[in-house]
């Protein structure tokens, strides 16, 4: 009877490493970094004294600071239509440039440094206005 319990016992032993196994799969991790830019500090608004009188343009400067990805290749826009409106009267206008510093660019320290674009803001000397306030919105662009 010990023989056959012994016996029965190394038989179980035997099956049971038998059906220890591994099944396995191996499947590839992949991270797809995209270009991107956005705003860190966006441009302050801008308020310019202007005097018809005066024989040279009134100027100021604003800017904005951006970040892109690391190695982002970006251009700056400038959108406006070049007219200041008068608040009282619409018609009245006041001709004006916003110019900025540089056009384009590429990224290439990624979050270590904001990038800064300076616009140049100018009204041309001696346009005939009346007394009164006028503005117009100014969009600055980063496409990447």
């Amino acid at each position: 009877m010990k023989r056959v319990l012994l016996s029965a016992l190394m038989v179980g032993v035997v099956t049971t490493g038998a059906m220890a196994g591994t099944a396995s799969d191996d499947f590839t991790v992949t991270a797809t970094v995209d270009p991107y830019c956005e705003v860190t500090n966006p441009a302050l608004d801008v308020t310019i004294p202007y005097n018809p009188f005066d024989e040279d343009a009134a100027t100021a400067t604003t800017s904005t600071e951006f970040n892109c990805v690391n190695g982002t290749s970006y251009t700056i826009n400038v959108v406006y239509d070049g007219t200041l409106e008068g608040a009282t009267d619409p018609t009245q206008t006041l001709s004006f440039t916003a110019t900025p510093d540089i056009s384009s660019g590429t990224d290439n320290d990624g979050l270590a440094t904001s990038n800064t674009v300076n616009i140049a803001i100018t009204i041309p000397a001696g346009q005939d206005v009346p007394v009164d306030s006028y503005s117009d919105s100014v969009t600055v662009e980063i496409n990447y």
